[in-house]
């Protein structure tokens, strides 16, 4: 009788979130995921339970490390930290960028995760709360739409490789600038 293969469920996370990674959330299959393991599917469904249970941990591992990036204190000015981190992800996890933000099959969305984080952000300066509620959503929306359009033309290559200080640069040059703006405007 040949012997049962086993493998730990944080192996098959790892090994299914590389696939998730390179082909995104519609490769994730029972055959799929056996084939990189070398494998039958019988160990996936008995460390894993369901291919509905994979997937919705390789989602909730691709937004902790969407987050992580985010978060990461860079510059102390918090939403400069926070296009950055945007733009870093996109440079660094090319094709999870691509897979999670050019993709409408991701359930649960990183964007309202991503905007409540700024809505936070906004929350906490007092500068910006200041600014009517308005303001404050239309100078959010502005730096999303700029911050992602980066990431995306970086994602895709339009930027080879643009260093930190590459994209610290562009995004004080244009956000930044929109930011003290509506400051100046609105918060007086």
């Amino acid at each position: 009788m040949p012997k049962k293969v086993l493998f730990s469920k944080e192996f098959i996370l790892n090994k299914s979130f590389e696939l998730f990674k390179e082909k995104g959330i519609d490769a994730i299959s029972a055959r799929n995921v056996a084939k990189i393991l070398d494998a039958s599917s019988a160990p996936i469904y008995r460390a894993i339970g369901s291919m509905d249970i994979l997937k919705k941990e390789l989602i909730k591992r691709a937004k902790d490390l969407f987050m992580e990036y985010l978060i990461k204190k860079r510059t102390g000015i918090k939403f400069l930290d926070i296009g950055m981190g945007i733009s870093i992800f996109a440079r660094e996890e090319k094709q999870l960028f691509l897979q999670i933000f050019t993709k409408d099959n991701i359930e649960g969305s990183l964007i309202d995760e991503f905007l409540n984080l700024l809505h936070e952000e906004i929350k906490k300066d007092e500068r910006l709360v200041r600014i009517d509620k308005e303001k404050q959503e239309e100078l959010l929306i502005s730096c999303w739409v700029f911050a992602h359009g980066l990431s995306t033309l970086i994602a895709t290559g339009f930027f080879k490789d643009p260093n930190d200080e590459f994209i610290e640069k562009v995004l004080k040059n244009a956000p930044a600038k929109l930011f003290y703006e509506y400051i100046d405007k609105y918060s007086k």
